[in-house]
């Protein structure tokens, strides 16, 4: 081959390291598919792809979660799936940081799909509390199982930590995937500064930087897609078998303060604005234009609203 031609193709190769976009763009031309992008990006709900542009998202979704029915729920986990996949694009940030936010967002996929299933499965509280009581009463010899405090009143009142060991047990029985899950949490709860500071001082000892050492952004991935199409497999199952009912699931979604009236307020939410409750009006009074909220909802209602953590 010429060397000139040696010469363009190892600029094209460069330039799409540097530029995702344009790595995207080239495949595109040369009809190649990327194993790291997810053929269902066209599925994208149009007011997602808005919210790509704002946030100057470039990836594409790694994964379909088009079979949640509630469509506001299923924004945000395509919102949290499209960040994930942007951190690892991110070049401005070293890869520390990327894997990081990559892992952050991951698990907030891993929380909110553990929680829909066992909503969507245990309608009844006392039901759901049994099974997760059921489902971890082997864990460390049952110095781990969920004990029942009496306070729990929603799928969210019991520890994400025993709602994932509950999960694992009954579908992934004596799979070492569960720690990784395990890992995967503890990332999340540790912090940026502290899993910073592990790694970069090479705490071997530690959980956290033997979880960097051994995972990757694509161990990490798969680690989801798993758990995700496993709760696709048992929803679908106990649709077809007639014993779901449809229901409207709780969840809490990041919405900024649109506008605001002496005595009125509106939250601007995956594109659309929503009226503040009058008896949720006091929650957002002393905040201005612009500001972020946590907004809760409830059988399509906002419940509650936070200041954005």
């Amino acid at each position: 081959m010429d060397n000139r031609l040696k010469d363009t193709i190892k600029k094209i190769v460069q330039l799409s390291q540097q530029d995702p976009e344009f790595a995207t763009e080239l495949r595109k031309a040369l009809k190649i598919v990327s194993s790291t992008h997810s053929v269902y990006a066209q599925n994208v709900p149009a007011n997602v792809q808005a919210i790509r542009a704002a946030l100057e998202i470039r990836a594409n979704h790694s994964i379909n979660y088009d079979f949640i029915k509630e469509e506001r729920l299923k924004k945000q986990f395509y919102i949290d799936n499209l960040r994930m996949e942007n951190a690892a694009l991110d070049l401005k940030k070293d890869e520390t940081e990327r894997f990081y936010i990559f892992c952050i967002n991951a698990f907030y996929q891993v929380e909110n799909i553990i929680n829909y299933y066992y909503y969507k499965t245990y309608p009844s509280i006392t039901n759901l509390i049994n099974a997760i009581t059921e489902a971890t009463r082997n864990d460390g010899d049952g110095k781990y199982s969920y004990k029942n405090t009496g306070r729990e009143k929603t799928v969210g009142d019991i520890p994400i930590a025993s709602k994932l060991n509950a999960f694992c047990n009954t579908f992934f029985p004596n799979d070492p995937i569960k720690m990784t899950y395990v890992s995967l949490r503890q990332v999340r709860n540790e912090g940026e500064h502290r899993w910073m500071t592990m790694i970069r001082e090479e705490n071997e000892e530690s959980p956290l930087y033997k979880f960097y050492k051994y995972q990757s952004f694509n161990s990490v991935r798969i680690l989801l897609i798993k758990l995700v199409n496993e709760v696709k497999k048992q929803l679908e199952e106990q649709q077809r078998k007639g014993t779901i009912p449809y229901i409207n699931y709780e969840f809490t979604v990041e919405g900024i303060i649109h506008n605001k009236l002496p005595s009125a307020c509106f939250i601007s939410i995956n594109g659309s604005n929503e009226l503040v409750p009058s008896n949720l009006f006091s929650k957002v009074s002393n905040l201005t234009i612009g500001e972020k909220v946590n907004v809760t909802f409830h059988n399509k209602k906002i419940t509650n609203i936070e200041p954005y953590q």
